[in-house]
């Protein structure tokens, strides 16, 4: 029976147009969602303040920005998450894998198989990511992107801005702005190790970051520090998590290599994941 139901399913698709990749879905239990929470450690003293941004150009404009605060360090202050954290995660190296990357020899640290990627997850799901400019700040502070994404800067404030952005990979340029206008960099995102700084010229203060990745396992904390990550390879039961934000990796140089986690098929909730800033 099921054998029949199956060849009708088939038949029906065909008829339809619909092509097999077009239908495909990851196997059920292969997979690890992998969520948490990003906190402030508090062994390490009171978490930094926002301070009021001082406007020295377009104030009026400035003023209607109701959050118009630093943004190096967002705490929230009822629960100790820290917003605008990215998180992402990579295989577990092989021995020698980690020893060219211990020696430099490696100097990016490996990434998924497209072959151990899901499926359904493989292109990215929009074709652009968007960041803005209402008043003087950018909004949102961090972006992240799949490669092969492209990246639209939009300037919805009343006034002229920049977008000066810098990247290895993803190339330099500043173009201006007008009021109402935006502007989308001419090529696709690629994968960059580091991130891509934004700036505006014109408003000095003014700052943001893109992380560009090969795969679709990255995620931002929200205002409460949460994360979540769907439907990672399982691999071999092993996977690396790097934490990131405006200050660098948790745990400072040595966050870069990211730490082990053990997985398996179904969700894993880390819990409360204390941010380690070097002292």
């Amino acid at each position: 029976m099921k054998r029949i139901w199956g060849l009708m399913t088939l038949a029906l698709a065909t008829a339809f147009g619909v092509q097999a990749d077009e239908t495909k879905t990851a196997p059920a239990g292969d997979w690890v969602t992998v969520k948490g929470k990003i906190v402030w450690d508090e062994a390490k003293g009171a978490p930094p303040k926002r301070t009021p941004i001082k406007a020295t150009k377009d104030e009026e404009v400035a003023a209607k920005d109701k959050e118009f605060l630093t943004e190096d360090w967002v705490v929230n202050t009822k629960n100790g998450g820290i917003k605008n954290v990215v998180v992402w995660l990579a295989p577990e190296p092989t021995a020698a894998q980690l020893a060219d990357l211990k020696s430099k020899k490696l100097k990016v640290f490996p990434s998924f198989d497209p072959k151990d990627v899901n499926p359904a997850m493989a292109k990215p799901v929009k074709p652009t990511v968007e960041i803005d400019q209402p008043c003087c700040r950018f909004i949102p502070h961090i972006v992240v992107a799949q490669e092969g994404q492209k990246l639209v800067i939009k300037n919805s404030s009343i006034i002229p801005h920049n977008a000066k952005y810098v990247g290895n990979e993803n190339g330099e340029g500043n173009p201006l702005i007008p009021a109402g206008g935006a502007f989308t960099l001419p090529n696709p995102l690629v994968k960059e190790k580091f991130p891509v700084e934004l700036s505006c010229s014109i408003h000095p203060w003014m700052k943001a970051y893109i992380r560009v990745f090969d795969h679709p396992y990255f995620a931002v904390t929200d205002a409460d520090g949460n994360f979540e990550i769907k439907n990672a390879p399982v691999l071999k039961g092993k996977l690396r998590m790097f934490v990131w934000q405006d200050n660098g990796y948790s745990g400072g140089a040595a966050g870069a290599q990211g730490s082990t986690f053990d997985v398996k098929p179904g969700t894993l909730d880390r819990g409360a994941i204390k941010f380690d800033v070097p002292q």
